[in-house]
C-alpha cells in the first residue's frame, strides 16, 4: 500500500531563483612579526579561503591584523605592525573594524570567512564571543577547513550545524590547550635559562654583553648567540656612586640625576634600546631603574616586568613572581646588603616630594619659603606626614584629615610650632647621639625595643602553633567521618578529599611560617651601640644651620619625628650605619674625641642663604657621612608644651 500526501499538504512547485552573489569578508591574522612572516602567512590564508568558497561567493572586503591573539578583544586590531611589510593584500581594517561594520546598516558583506577558526583567537571564550556577535548581526562565520553549509542549499530547511559546532569547539579547545602548554613550557625554559645566568634583552647600565656561541647547532648556524653579563669598567663606577649617594645621603632620584648631569664625561648617561628616545642626560626614572634592578647583586633575575600582560604591558611584577638564580651568575657591582638598604630608603621616602636640591621650594605659585622639617614630621594618630604652614610670625606643622576618616582622639586640626620641634630635635642629637651619656641611653632604648619585638614574636609563634593544632584536629575529624559514614556513590569521599587537600595546603603554609618565626627570633643584643663612639662628642644648634645643610643632616640620619597629640609627646628616631670609614677617620683626626664644642661653632641663621661649601665643613661633616655596616636605631620621647 502506497501512502501519498494529500494535495493540499504538498509543497507548491517553485521555479528556481536566480543565483545571487554572496558578499564575503576575509578575516586573517598572523602572530607577532617576530614569530611569523606576514608576507607568507596572510597570502596563504587568503588563498585557502578563496579555494573554499562556494559558487556565487565573492570576497569584497579584506580585514587582517599582525598581532598576538592573546590580547583582550578591546585591544585587538590596534597594532600597526602590518605597516612594516609589503603584504600585497588590500586592507580595509582589523578585527574591531570588521565587527563595527558588521552592525552597520550599509555593511558591504554578508558572510565572514577565515582559514581556520583558531586564526580568530587562541582562547575559546574570545573565539565564541566573536562568532556570537557576528551571528547576532545575521552574519555566519565560516572556516575554510570546515564544511560550508548555507541555508539556501537545503531547500529552505533549517541547516544542521551540530557536527560543525562539535568540530569547531574541539579545534578551539585544542588551540587553547596548545597555547597554554606552550606558555608553561616556555616559562620552565626561562627558569632554567635564568638559573644558568643567561641574560635576556639589553644588559643593564654598568654591564656589557659577553657573547657565547648558541648551544643549538641550527641556531648557531644562523648566527644567533646567548649572552652573559660582564662589568663595564666606566659605567659601573656610576652605578656604585648612585648607590652610595642613595644610601649615605638619602638623596632622591632627581637629586642623584642632577649630580650625575654635572659631569657627563665621568657618568655617561644610559642609552635606551631605541636611540631616538635618548635624551642625552640622566633622569629620575633612569636612576630609579638602577636602584631597583637586582642584577647588580650578581644574581640573574627574570620576569620583573610583565611584558605579556594584556591590560598593562610592561607593569612591574611583585617580587614573589620574580625568577632569581639561586647562586651568583655574573660579577656583582653592589653587595646584596647595599641593594637591600637602597630599597628600605625607597619605602621611607614614599609619597614624599623629591627635590633635586634640599632647599628647593614647592613649585606651587603661592610657595614663598622652604620648610626645614618638611617630610620629617608625622602625625601619630593617623600616621601621615604633617604639612608646613606659616601664620606670621610663626611656622607650624599641621595635620587636617578633612576628606578622610578622623582617628579617635584626633582633633580636626593638629599643629605644632617649628621652633618647638627644632628645639626638641636639637636636644635629641645633643643627648642621644652626640652627648656624653649616649651609649648608656642607647643600650636602654635598644633593650626596651628588643623586649617588645621579642614579645610580639612569641605571640605570633604561639598563634601559629595553635593554628597548626587546630588544622591537625580537623584533618583527624575528616578521617573519622569517612570511617563511620556510608558513601555509596563516592561523592562524600570526593568532598573529603578536596577538603583534606585544602587543609594540607594550610598546614604546609603555617608550618613554613612557624619555622621562619622560630629561626628569626630577635636576639635582643645592643652590640651595635658601639657605632656611636665614631661620632664626636659635641653640641649643635639645628636652628642655626642653613636649610640645605640641615636637610642633608637629617637625611643622613634618616630622622623621623612623630607627634602624638593624644599624649602631647614627640618621638624621634635616627638611623646610623657603619659606612665611609675614610671620612670617619678624617673626622677623628680633625675633632678631638669627646671634646665638647661650643654651640657658636655653627654660625649661620636659619633663614640665611644656602651654604655653598656642599656641607663639607668640619663641624657639619657628621651630617653628610653616615656609617657603613650594621644599623643602629635610636629613639627618644619629648614632652611638648601644652
Amino acid at each position: 500500500m502506497t501512502a501519498t500526501l494529500p494535495e493540499w499538504l504538498r509543497p507548491a512547485a517553485t521555479s528556481p531563483l536566480p543565483r545571487q552573489t554572496i558578499r564575503v569578508a576575509f578575516l586573517g591574522r598572523t602572530s607577532t612579526d617576530e614569530q611569523q612572516d606576514p608576507t607568507l602567512s596572510l597570502p596563504r590564508q587568503l588563498t585557502n579561503s578563496e579555494r573554499a568558497l562556494l559558487p556565487g561567493m565573492v570576497i569584497v572586503a579584506w580585514f587582517y591584523d599582525v598581532e598576538s591573539s592573546r590580547k583582550e578583544l578591546a585591544q585587538r586590531g590596534s597594532s600597526t605592525a602590518w605597516t612594516k611589510y609589503d603584504i600585497g593584500i588590500q586592507r580595509d581594517g582589523g578585527l574591531n573594524d570588521l565587527l563595527t561594520e558588521a552592525t552597520a546598516p550599509n555593511r558591504r558583506f554578508d558572510v565572514v570567512i577565515c582559514e581556520s577558526i583558531d586564526r580568530i583567537a587562541r582562547y575559546t571564550h574570545q573565539g565564541t564571543k566573536i562568532e556570537h556577535d557576528l551571528e547576532l548581526a545575521g552574519i555566519p562565520l565560516l572556516a575554510a577547513d570546515e564544511p560550508i553549509i548555507l541555508d539556501g542549499q537545503t531547500n529552505g530547511r533549517r541547516r544542521k550545524r551540530a557536527s560543525q559546532v562539535l568540530l569547531r569547539r574541539t579545534k578551539q579547545g585544542v588551540a587553547e590547550w596548545y597555547i597554554i602548554e606552550m606558555l608553561e613550557k616556555s616559562w620552565d625554559g626561562f627558569e632554567t635559562h635564568t638559573g644558568q645566568g643567561w641574560n635576556v634583552g639589553k644588559p643593564p647600565y654598568g654591564y656589557v654583553a659577553e657573547r657565547h656561541k648558541h648551544p643549538v647547532p641550527a641556531k648557531r648556524a644562523q648566527g644567533k648567540h646567548k649572552t652573559k653579563l660582564e662589568i663595564d669598567p666606566v659605567r659601573s663606577l656610576a652605578v656604585m656612586q648612585i648607590y652610595a649617594w642613595r644610601i649615605d645621603e638619602k638623596l632622591s632620584y632627581r637629586a642623584i640625576a642632577e649630580r650625575l648631569n654635572t659631569d657627563l664625561d665621568r657618568y655617561p648617561p644610559p642609552q635606551p634600546v631605541d636611540p631616538e628616545r635618548a635624551v642625552g642626560r640622566w633622569t629620575g626614572s633612569a636612576v630609579r631603574e638602577i636602584l631597583f634592578n637586582p642584577k647588580y647583586t650578581g644574581h640573574m633575575v627574570w620576569n620583573r616586568r610583565s611584558t605579556k600582560d594584556k591590560l598593562h604591558p610592561g607593569k612591574n611584577n611583585p617580587r614573589d613572581e620574580w625568577i632569581v638564580s639561586a647562586e651568583p651568575t655574573h660579577p656583582a657591582i653592589v653587595p646584596i646588603d647595599a641593594y637591600v638598604d637602597a630599597q628600605s630608603i625607597a619605602a621611607a621616602r614614599q609619597r614624599s616630594r623629591a627635590d633635586a636640591q634640599p632647599d628647593t621650594p614647592n613649585r606651587h605659585r603661592q610657595t614663598r619659603r622652604v620648610y626645614a622639617l618638611r617630610s620629617y614630621v608625622w602625625c601619630g594618630p593617623c600616621q601621615r606626614r604633617m604639612f608646613g604652614r606659616t601664620v606670621a610670625p610663626y611656622t607650624y606643622y599641621s595635620c587636617q584629615p578633612r576628606e578622610r576618616e578622623i582617628p579617635e582622639g584626633h582633633p580636626g586640626t593638629v599643629s605644632v610650632t617649628e621652633e618647638t620641634l627644632l628645639g626638641f630635635t636639637t636636644q635629641f642629637f645633643n643627648i642621644y647621639l652626640l652627648g656624653p651619656d649616649r651609649l648608656q641611653l642607647a643600650v636602654c632604648s635598644i633593650d626596651v625595643a628588643a623586649k617588645h619585638a621579642a614579645e610580639e614574636h612569641r605571640r605570633k609563634i604561639a598563634s601559629l602553633r595553635h593554628a597548626l593544632t587546630d588544622i591537625t584536629h580537623r584533618r583527624a575529624r575528616l578521617l573519622r567521618v569517612l570511617e563511620e559514614a556510608d558513601d555509596p556513590d563516592g561523592s562524600m569521599f570526593n568532598d573529603i578529599r578536596e577538603r583534606r587537600a585544602q587543609l594540607d595546603q594550610d598546614l604546609s603554609i603555617k608550618t613554613a611560617e612557624l619555622a621562619h618565626y622560630e629561626a628569626t627570633m630577635p636576639a635582643g643584643t645592643a652590640d651595635n651601640v658601639e657605632l656611636l663612639t665614631d661620632l664626636p662628642e659635641m653640641e649643635i644648634d639645628l636652628g642655626l644651620i642653613p636649610t640645605d645643610r640641615l636637610r642633608r643632616f637629617l637625611d643622613a640620619f634618616a630622622v623621623q619625628i612623630t607627634h602624638d597629640v593624644r599624649t602631647s609627646r614627640v618621638r624621634f628616631q635616627a638611623t646610623i650605619t657603619d659606612r665611609d670609614a675614610a671620612n670617619l677617620s678624617r673626622l677623628t683626626r680633625t675633632i678631638t674625641p669627646h671634646q665638647r664644642r661650643p654651640t657658636d661653632a655653627v654660625t649661620a641663621t636659619h633663614d640665611a642663604a644656602p651654604a655653598v661649601d656642599g656641607g663639607g665643613s668640619v663641624d657639619l661633616q657628621i651630617c653628610d657621612t653616615p656609617r657603613r655596616g650594621h644599623t643602629l636605631r635610636s629613639g627618644s620621647d619629648q614632652q611638648t608644651k601644652p
